[in-house]
C-alpha cells in the first residue's frame, strides 16, 4: 500500500468509528483530537505518515502531553485512543503490527463522584421562578436531572415522544445508543408537566419547525448539553451551598440517595446506564464514607 497521509488516515478511522463501530459522537471526537495533536506534533522532519505510528514517537508524544499538564485519567484516554487506532491500522492493511500494544496504561486514581445533599437540591429547584416560562423550562430541567438521574446530552436530546406521562416513565437512548427505561418520580413529573403547558410559547412555526424535542430554547430550537449546563449553573449560582455543581453531580446525586435508601446496585446501574456494574459500585464509597461519618459523630466510640 502506498504511504498515506496520517491525518486522512485519522479521519477514514474516525468515520469507521461512527458508521461502523457507532461510538458515541463524545468518545470520537475525544480520538480525534488526541490522534490530531499526534499528527502536528514534531512535524517537522517528513511527517505525517502512517509510517510515523512507531512506539519511540507514541512514547515521546505521552511524555509530552504529560508535561504540557495533562492528568492520568486524559492520558489513559490518549493511550486508549493511540491502541484502538493502532489496532485499526492493522486490521486495514496500513501497518503490519499495532505498536501502540506496547504502551503501559497510566494509573488512574479513582475519583469519587460528588453529589449534594437532599436539602441542597431542593435549594438550587427553588432557586427557578416558576412564574416565567423560562424559569419553569429551567426547573424542569434540573428536575429531571435529579429525578431520573440523566446525563446532560441525554436531556437535551429528550423528545416529547420518549414521555409516557400515564406510566410515569420515560425513554432514553444514551451512550453505545443502549435504550433504557426510567420511572419519573410524581414531582418531576408535575413539574415536566407544567413546562409542557408552556412549550408552544417556544415555537415560532413561521420560523422553523419543531424540533420534537422536550426542551427548548426561547427561539424554539433543541438545546444542547452546553444550554443544560449553564441552565444548572445559573441555578447553583443562587443557591450558595450548591457551589460547584454541574449536571453530573445530580447525577451522582440520584444515584447516591437512591443508595443511601436501600435501593439495589442492578436497578441503579441500570437506570444510570451504565455498562459496567463495577461503575455504578463507586457509588456505594460515598454511602459507606457517609455512614462513618454518621457513627462517628453519633457514637460514644465513634472518636477513638
Amino acid at each position: 500500500m502506498p504511504e498515506e497521509d496520517i491525518r486522512v488516515t485519522v479521519e477514514a478511522f474516525c468515520e469507521d468509528l461512527v458508521h461502523g463501530r457507532m461510538l458515541s459522537a463524545n468518545t470520537v471526537r475525544a480520538y480525534r483530537g488526541d490522534l490530531t495533536r499526534f499528527c502536528g506534533w514534531d512535524s517537522g522532519d517528513g511527517l505525517p505518515t502512517n509510517e510515523a505510528f512507531t512506539s519511540r514517537r507514541l512514547r515521546s508524544f505521552l511524555r509530552s502531553e504529560a508535561a504540557r499538564g495533562l492528568d492520568g485519567g486524559s492520558l489513559a484516554r490518549v493511550v486508549s485512543a493511540m491502541r484502538t487506532f493502532g489496532a485499526w491500522l492493522m486490521e486495514t492493511g496500513r501497518l503490519g503490527s499495532n505498536p501502540a500494544r506496547l504502551l503501559s496504561m497510566p494509573r488512574v486514581p479513582d475519583r469519587l463522584p460528588g453529589f449534594l445533599s437532599i436539602a441542597e437540591v431542593r435549594q438550587v429547584l427553588d432557586s427557578y421562578d416558576s412564574s416565567t416560562p423560562l424559569g419553569t423550562r429551567n426547573r424542569a430541567v434540573v428536575e429531571l436531572l435529579y429525578g431520573s438521574g440523566l446525563r446532560a446530552g441525554e436531556c437535551a436530546g429528550l423528545k416529547v415522544s420518549d414521555l409516557d406521562v400515564g406510566q410515569r416513565q420515560l425513554r432514553v437512548v444514551g451512550k453505545g445508543d443502549k435504550e433504557r427505561i426510567i420511572p419519573i418520580p410524581s414531582l418531576t413529573l408535575e413539574r415536566v408537566t407544567d413546562w409542557l403547558r408552556e412549550r408552544p410559547v417556544m415555537l415560532d412555526p413561521a420560523r422553523r419547525g419543531d424540533p420534537g424535542t422536550v426542551f427548548l430554547s426561547i427561539r424554539g430550537r433543541a438545546l444542547d448539553p452546553r444550554d443544560i449546563r449553564r441552565i444548572v449553573a445559573n441555578g447553583v449560582s443562587s443557591a450558595a451551598r450548591a457551589s460547584g455543581a454541574s449536571p453530573h453531580t445530580f447525577r451522582h446525586s440520584f444515584a447516591t440517595h437512591l443508595l443511601d435508601s436501600g435501593a439495589d446496585l442492578r436497578s441503579v446501574q441500570e437506570m444510570l446506564g451504565h455498562a459496567s456494574l463495577s461503575t455504578t459500585q463507586g457509588y456505594t464509597h460515598l454511602t459507606r464514607e457517609r455512614l462513618r461519618e454518621a457513627y462517628r459523630k453519633a457514637h460514644p466510640r465513634g472518636e477513638d
